[in-house]
């Protein structure tokens, strides 16, 4: 069977991929699914001869068989990596980066040219077990679809208390043990969004009350911030504002506590 099909054909169509652009993919350091995303951006940005366009992320789920949920997430791990750009808000056009611009993720190799594991780092303490490479996982659950995504899951977990959250010495015994696990959320938020806000180095009372305040956020019957997948999906989703990145007249940054504050938590996963 002959697979090679001429241009000229009208009956068929084309996109057409500057070589240069074709060859970085390939040679991408991207997860297959990260690739697949990219692709179905290029596809309908040239594709459609147009530089960016506003592409939902259920087109881009339909055409590349991965979840709504997961497109949406993925979609910032790229922007983040500055493969795809977005010239606005969390809904405007998207469009594939000058490949110069790249800032891919080293995966497969550390500084020693060792091969990473992963294998999942397990905690008594943690919500969930986190593996070092977490792009290929079929279950991370993004902001997107929230209540769907939520729903899948009908008990609440109960992680074990942290040694940190142990009341002292002097407290009544009838104190409830605070059980949120503040240690492994402030790790989770430093290793998402370390490199482009303000580390978080200390979780002083104001940052507990709101973290607890997300981890007790109902939605429709639900608690969303209880699953530790969440909480790595809702901060990627909060580097996706261009003004909490510092892209502002002030150079100003959101830090941990900002966006922990309910009311901008609400303010994300709505504009979703």
């Amino acid at each position: 069977m002959d697979n090679v099909i001429q241009i000229g054909n009208t009956q068929r169509g084309f996109t057409r991929m500057d070589n240069e652009l074709y060859e970085a993919l390939i040679g991408a350091d991207l997860s297959g699914r990260e690739l697949r995303v990219a692709l179905a951006v290029h596809r309908f940005t040239v594709g459609y001869n147009s530089q960016a366009a506003r592409i939902p992320a259920a087109t881009i789920a339909k055409l590349s068989g991965i979840a709504r949920e997961n497109v949406s997430r993925i979609i910032g791990e790229l922007i983040r990596q500055r493969v795809i750009f977005r010239a606005g808000g969390s809904k405007a056009p998207i469009g594939i980066a000058p490949f110069s611009e790249w800032k891919i993720d080293l995966k497969n190799e550390d500084k020693k040219g060792q091969a990473k594991t992963t294998q999942c780092v397990k905690s008594d303490t943690s919500l969930v077990s986190f593996p070092t490479h977490i792009k290929e996982r079929k279950d991370n659950i993004a902001p997107t679809e929230l209540v769907a995504a939520v729903a899948s899951t009908p008990s609440v977990e109960k992680p074990e208390a942290e040694t940190q959250d142990t009341p002292d010495a002097d407290q009544p015994a009838s104190a409830k043990v605070d059980r949120i696990p503040y240690a492994k959320i402030m790790e989770i938020y430093n290793r998402v969004c370390g490199s482009h806000l303000p580390v978080c180095l200390k979780l002083n009372d104001q940052r507990r009350k709101n973290i607890k305040a997300c981890w007790n956020l109902d939605i429709a019957g639900k608690y969303p911030f209880r699953k530790g997948e969440f909480w790595e999906a809702y901060f990627a989703q909060c580097l996706l504002d261009p003004h909490w990145i510092g892209n502002n007249d002030r150079g100003w940054k959101a830090d941990i506590e900002f966006v922990t504050r309910p009311v901008k938590a609400l303010k994300v996963l709505e504009a979703v």
